[in-house]
């Protein structure tokens, strides 16, 4: 599917503000005025074949860790200096992984993605790349791992899920919620729906316990969210997997937030691609576009997709009607969609498919009543205190 070329305006515009955030980073760097960069390392994905080794080269505007954030000014200013970043064009990064070597350049927004061939004693899972910063001002620039998650012969599916009220309750159908959920909120005060954490790790294992079933998150959230999401994940024992995410504000093809989530679909179909052996599972949500996305997925990978979830979490009028004919659509193509209430249904659909163990399905069912459990708690204590 071809996209449509943006306006020149656009790409002028574009070069404009870049030229002009380079040209100020350099002259404060030589009045000894700039931070020095930072490597902020993303997970990369692939196969034995080819891989992608992925970070963004960003001024260091040190954001104080989440143990230090105490206070809702704390997480304010911590999302502001996420959101300002001043990303380092042209950067060279050299990665190392074992007694290999390659370098890269960032491009214009400091975004780092480096394809390569892993080398032969790279193992299925989690392999850890050394990124190294040769140029601007390479001096007490700390090294970084950049994790790099390839699918082994033992993975039986890959699953690709959105997070946006899929995994996190960010109420993205509601533009006040969203912008307090993005902007005022730590991921220790966010909880995930209930039961995914074991509904996904299942996934993960699946029919055999030990298939390292690799997990992809697909988001309309930015790339400058990527810590928080990341460390979100870990601190609900979510399986960790890379965050495909996207660029806010000005870019090569337009402005972001804004045109839909068309995005989700380049990076679905970069995964399909390149882990072209692979069937999926998709999960997703009913608020946004995911159906929809998924239904053209199932359509240009013929016999790919093993089942859609969409999650109900938002009963616009007429909105089970249009789920109902995607559904049909994605029957047709060869595959099916199932829309859930709750994690323990689709569990058990998995489990009857044999994608994950029976016993499975009540540990799912045991996350979910303990994570029901706290979230009620909290909207107790939400309400006691204003």
């Amino acid at each position: 599917m071809s996209r449509k070329p943006p306006h020149p305006l656009v790409k002028l515009a574009f070069h404009v503000e870049h030229n002009v955030e380079s040209w100020g980073w350099r002259v404060r760097r030589k009045l000894g005025l700039a931070r020095p960069p930072r490597i902020l390392p993303y997970r990369g994905y692939g196969s034995s074949r080819q891989c992608v080794i992925k970070a963004r080269v960003l001024e260091n505007r040190h954001v104080r860790p989440p143990w230090k954030r105490h206070t809702l000014l704390g997480s304010a200013i911590a999302s502001w200096k996420r959101y300002n970043t001043v990303e380092i064009p042209r950067a060279r990064v050299l990665a190392r992984w074992g007694e290999h070597r390659w370098e890269g350049t960032t491009d214009e927004e400091g975004f780092l993605e480096l394809w390569v061939e892993p080398p032969p004693e790279a193992k299925a899972g989690w392999n850890d790349v050394e990124l190294e910063l040769l140029s601007p001002s390479p001096e007490g620039v700390e090294r970084v791992r950049a994790p790099v998650l390839l699918a082994g012969p033992e993975a039986q599916v890959g699953v690709i899920s959105d997070i946006d009220d899929t995994v996190i309750v960010t109420n993205v159908t509601n533009f006040l919620k969203r912008a307090w959920t993005l902007f005022l909120t730590e991921h220790r005060t966010r909880l995930p729906f209930e039961g995914v954490d074991a509904f996904y790790e299942a996934l993960h294992q699946g029919s055999t316990g030990a298939a390292l079933n690799p997990i992809f998150y697909v988001s309309s959230s930015p790339w400058n969210l990527y810590e928080h999401l990341d460390e979100f994940l870990g601190l609900h024992r979510i399986p960790s997997g890379p965050l495909l995410l996207r660029d806010w504000g000005l870019s090569r093809t337009g402005f972001a937030p804004g045109g839909g989530h068309g995005h989700k679909l380049e990076k679905i179909r970069g995964l399909m691609s390149t882990l072209e052996s692979l069937p999926f599972i998709l999960i997703g949500d009913s608020g946004q576009e995911d159906a929809e996305h998924y239904r053209t997925i199932v359509r240009e990978f013929p016999g790919r997709i093993r089942c859609v979830y969409i999650r109900n979490v938002w009963h616009r009028a007429g909105r089970e009607k249009e789920l109902a004919f995607i559904a049909a659509d994605i029957r047709a193509a060869g595959s099916e969609m199932l829309t859930v209430d709750d994690t323990v249904t689709a569990a058990r659909h998995a489990a009857s498919q044999g994608w994950i163990r029976w016993q499975e399905v009540a540990e799912v069912q045991a996350h979910q009543a303990e994570d029901v459990q706290a979230r009620t708690l909290l909207d107790k204590l939400d309400r006691e205190h204003g």
